[in-house]
Parts: C-alpha cells; structure tokens; sequence
C-alpha cells in the first residue's frame, strides 16, 4: 500500500478483519482447553501403533 493511502488512519474493514481473526483465536484457543480437559488429547501416538500389532 502507497504511504498516502495509510494517512487516513486504520480503516474500518482491518478493524472488522482484526476483530474477526481475534474472535476465532479465541474460539481455537477454548475448542483446546475443552480437549485438553476433556481427555481428548491423551493416547494421540497410541492409535498409529495400533494398526501395527496383529489380531490373529
């Protein structure tokens, strides 16, 4: 962007944008906390060895 199209200060469109991105940090930030307290987490390195042992 040219240096005259920022002597207007910052926009409303980057404000909403900003906002937008701060929200769905948030949101990833509590769907994270809810995994972690949830057990969701745990046991993530189990499954991939799992489909090695044989059933027989």
């Amino acid at each position: 962007m040219c240096p005259s199209c920022l002597s207007g200060g910052i926009g409303p469109g980057y404000i909403a944008a900003f906002a937008i991105c701060i929200l769905f940090f948030l949101l990833a930030f509590a769907a994270m906390m809810w995994a972690s307290k949830n057990g969701k987490l745990e046991g993530l390195e189990e499954s991939k060895f799992r489909m090695l042992h044989d059933e027989d």
